[in-house]
């Protein structure tokens, strides 16, 4: 059986590395075109489009759906994998593979559908997730469930980790859904309970509202790293300070007003509520450094907001 992967970012290469491991004939990888990177622009290759040209699997980066349309004209496959492609599919082009699309979803639908599951999921302050497979029809994340693969959000758990996570089980479950289809085996059901949905984040997605209570600052930051990034400004100068490592304090400190800075044996920050720990900060147009060597070089009174 002839199987097309379409995929791009790093989460989903373990499921594209699962199913060419298991000897599947995987006839062809479509992926994201190269985009530009960094202060020079160089153009990168998605991380799926690297591996496939690694392992010699061939690769095309249709830009539309006509161009994608030949591509599976070529192939021929007879079902189609995807893992966070990045486009959505055309009626056309999902009735062109005669298996259907069989799409990972890394949230339990219907429960966040939509382009950014996970950081919905931490956001909302969710204790739970996973991934789901099941077939691309004309809606948004509205097809025949094959599967889903349960995950327990851990509190220190960030969209990062989870996205992580969840790609590596995700991995596991396509390779059987692929396996179940060739015998078929593959039993499917609607979907059915509560529906939420998860849009693309916003630009201000990440940032930290100093006032909010600590649990929702904690949700948002995990939720926001590592993109689009969660940050704070100097209030002396304005500039943006990223955040890449903050947590709950593991012990009880005294209380501090919103934004305000101090030196403990930690960095804490005041918020709403009890002060959260700053571990590592990113300062305007610098290296990630620690936070409380960053706070050593402030003069005296600055203070964070949002």
């Amino acid at each position: 059986m002839k199987v097309m992967f379409a995929g791009s970012p790093e989460v989903a290469v373990p499921s594209l590395a699962a199913l060419v491991g298991a000897g599947i004939d995987v006839v062809g990888v479509v992926s994201q075109p190269a985009k530009p990177w960094g202060r020079k622009r160089e153009l990168r290759d998605t991380a799926v489009s690297t591996w496939a040209l690694d392992h010699s699997v061939p690769r095309e980066t249709p830009l539309d759906a006509d161009a994608l349309l030949q591509v599976v004209t070529q192939w021929k496959p007879d079902i189609a994998v995807v893992v966070a492609y990045g486009r959505l599919l055309s009626p056309d082009v999902l009735a062109s593979v005669a298996g259907g699309w069989w799409n990972a979803h890394f949230s339990l639908l219907p429960l966040w559908r939509g382009a950014a599951p996970v950081p919905h999921a931490i956001l909302a302050g969710d204790t739970a997730t996973g991934v789901t497979l099941f077939r691309l029809d004309q809606g948004l994340d509205t097809g025949d469930i094959a599967a889903t693969i349960p995950y327990d959000i851990a509190p220190h758990d960030t969209t990062g980790s989870v996205l992580a996570t969840l790609g590596e089980r995700a991995a596991a479950g396509i390779v059987d859904l692929v396996k179940s289809f060739a015998e078929g085996s593959l039993i499917t059901r609607t979907q059915q309970g509560h529906t939420t949905y998860a849009p693309k984040p916003a630009k201000d997605f990440g940032a930290l509202d100093l006032t909010a209570n600590p649990q929702s600052i904690d949700r948002r930051f995990r939720a926001a790293t590592p993109e689009p990034g969660a940050y704070v400004h100097r209030s002396d100068t304005g500039d943006r300070i990223n955040i890449l490592q903050m947590r709950p304090s593991a012990h009880e400190r005294s209380p501090l007003p919103a934004g305000e800075l101090r030196l403990d044996d930690v960095l804490v920050v005041g918020t709403g509520g009890d002060p959260l720990e700053l571990e590592r900060v990113q300062p305007a147009g610098k290296k990630p450094m620690s936070a409380p060597d960053w706070f050593r070089g402030l003069p005296e009174g600055v203070v964070l907001h949002g």
